[in-house]
């Protein structure tokens, strides 16, 4: 399987783990098959509705399968399940090595368990820390349409490696946002506190879901 993290910024087509096919999942599975990546979504459920129905939009380019194969076949994998899920979804998932791993959830954890961070949660159960954090920071429908009156909404990544990131930033473009790289790890946090301040405003402010953020520069 090719590596990817040499490749930065000139890579095009990619083999795409999606493990989590609702709002984000589902969304971004879409958008990436329309920029011709394959896409291998991870499910116990192939005969769920919403999964058949993005089977059934180009069979080519996506196909369900148990989500350790899904990860087998893959050189990048989105996990998008719910936080307190990271863990035992990941364990499952098999040998990463060699893989990068897009974080898109949020630390919002229903049950006690061991960990802070949905990060350190993936690291546990694969050993892996090629974990890029992105597409966590605003609502599900912005993957569907970055557009605002011909602006684009911006996308906020962190991650440890140059490389991994330069692949995700790339990705993040094919859906139609600006990306920024805002660091390391370290701004994971950061990012997380952005979603809720996005939640503040979609729902405490009463702006409603359509709304993202965006960079001014003079």
């Amino acid at each position: 399987m090719t590596s990817l993290r040499n490749l930065g910024s000139n890579f095009s087509l990619m083999n795409i783990a999606i493990i989590g096919t609702g709002n984000i999942g589902g969304r971004l599975a879409k958008s990436w098959m329309e920029h011709g990546h394959r896409i291998y979504l991870g499910t116990r459920n192939p005969l769920n509705t919403s999964v058949r129905s993005l089977v059934m939009i180009n069979e080519d380019l996506i196909s369900a399968h148990a989500p350790e194969v899904a990860a087998s076949k893959a050189d990048i994998i989105l996990l998008a399940v719910p936080a307190d899920a990271a863990f035992e979804v990941t364990k499952q998932l098999g040998d990463l090595n060699g893989k990068i791993i897009i974080d898109s959830m949020n630390a919002v954890f229903r049950k006690p368990i061991d960990f802070n961070k949905t990060s350190d949660a993936i690291i546990a159960a694969s050993g892996n820390e090629h974990i890029v954090k992105a597409f966590n920071m605003i609502g599900a429908e912005n993957m569907d349409n970055t557009n605002y009156n011909g602006v684009k909404a911006d996308m906020f990544i962190c991650g440890q490696f140059d490389s991994d990131k330069a692949v995700v930033m790339k990705l993040a473009q094919d859906v139609g946002f600006r990306a920024f790289d805002i660091g390391n790890l370290e701004m994971e946090t950061p990012l997380e506190h952005l979603a809720m301040i996005w939640g503040k405003l979609a729902f405490g402010s009463g702006l409603g879901r359509n709304i993202a953020f965006k960079v001014l520069q003079r």
